[in-house]
């Protein structure tokens, strides 16, 4: 009895996992512009959920529009990392999310996001992602992301503090940023070490990145955002 019950706990892990994958399906890319198509950024949707609307805002800046809406626009940018390693971006809120709890599923929608995908290692993964790499595999592929994290624009939540996804568990987790006491409408400067981060999410260090992903989510309490996002850069000088 006892063995059946483990092996039905893992077939709903299973379940769960395949039905939110930490890769998301790419769009056709019908709604980008082409301005953004040649800076080789690709739209990721989920299944019946409205898209959100992407475009430039001026050199290296990206405007994003979410009304009850949720997508993330992403780009490959396989870079290896060092201890030195700091990613750095500028962001701002033109209209914020209502306040949300990002660690619940149903409220965890955010004004802005910056998403950092890393590749799957077999010598750092849990017991369970080794368990359900092989079937994340056969859905996404063999270069489907283990691991991400997610630098947040929020409601509520504490500047810097660590919170695992309510979707993905301990394979996503999200670094609040900003929150609601934060100023609209102005420009903000983020630095972080993707390293000693990746270190604090998951006791371990990256070697590389695979992805970088910008989006916001406003379908779970059917509200709008409006944020900009510019100048992000990985430099290894620091």
């Amino acid at each position: 009895m006892v063995v059946f019950s483990v092996l039905l706990n893992l077939v709903i892990i299973c379940v769960v996992m395949l039905s939110n994958p930490i890769a998301i399906n790419a769009g056709q890319n019908n709604n980008l512009s082409s301005a953004l198509v040649s800076l080789g950024w690709q739209e990721f949707t989920f299944e019946n959920k409205s898209p959100n609307k992407y475009s430039t805002c001026g050199l290296g800046c990206i405007e994003v529009i979410s009304q009850s809406s949720v997508s993330m626009l992403g780009r490959s940018i396989q870079k290896k990392l060092t201890a030195k390693s700091v990613l750095s971006w500028e962001w701002k809120i033109l209209q914020p999310v209502f306040l949300s709890d990002i660690t619940l599923k149903g409220s965890d929608d955010r004004s802005l996001a910056l998403y950092i995908t890393f590749p799957f290692d077999p010598e750092t993964a849990s017991f369970r992602e080794k368990l359900l790499r092989p079937m994340v595999e056969l859905i996404e592929g063999k270069n489907a992301p283990g691991r991400m994290l997610s630098y947040i624009w929020t409601g509520y939540g504490k500047a810097d503090e660590l919170y695992k996804s309510p979707f993905y568990g301990g394979v996503n987790v999200m670094i609040v940023k900003r929150n609601s006491s934060d100023p609209l409408n102005k420009w903000q400067n983020e630095s972080v070490n993707l390293v000693t981060d990746y270190q604090r999410a998951f006791g371990s260090k990256p070697h590389k990145i695979s992805e970088i992903l910008i989006g916001a989510d406003t379908d779970d309490l059917l509200g709008s955002s409006i944020g900009r996002l510019r100048n992000i850069n990985l430099s290894q000088n620091r």
